[in-house]
């Protein structure tokens, strides 16, 4: 379980994005304070990496599916604009058009990856301090 407290992580104003740059800044300059055992701080880690690779393989399915050259819909057939229309629909809300899957998942990867660095942050910081954490955490690691 994580608890965490700081004034520093309240930089960010409400809808500016992601929180996470200012709690990783917080945790670099020391003011972020984060009670747990070494081994929540692997299985944090352990759960952004396997988010973020998730996150990259739909990423990559994004794009291929914006890039697809054939979709299977009779679109090769001018007649039939309504396959043609329902492709373009396909591609833009794939990679490129407004409010697209590339896009968003880009922006759960940002967060993802700031989580990640703020708790990197915040175990570095412990390691530096606390000879016992080290210690700890060298033994769950090897």
């Amino acid at each position: 379980m994580v608890k965490t407290s700081t004034e520093a992580a309240t930089a960010t104003e409400p809808g500016a994005g992601s929180p996470f740059p200012g709690y990783t800044d917080a945790a670099k300059a020391g003011s972020l304070r984060v009670r747990m055992d070494p081994q929540g701080f692997v299985d944090i880690d352990k759960a952004c990496e396997e988010l973020i690779a998730r996150l990259t393989r739909a990423r990559d399915d994004a794009r291929a599916l914006g890039a697809q050259a054939t979709w299977g819909l009779g679109e090769q057939n001018p007649r039939l604009f309504s396959a043609v229309e329902l492709v373009r629909l396909f591609r833009d809300k794939a990679f490129g058009g407004a409010n697209n899957a590339n896009d968003t998942v880009e922006q759960y990867l940002a967060v993802a990856e700031d989580i990640r660095a703020m708790f990197h942050a915040a175990c570095e910081s412990y390691q530096r301090v606390d000879a016992d954490f080290a210690a700890r955490l060298r033994e769950i690691t090897a």
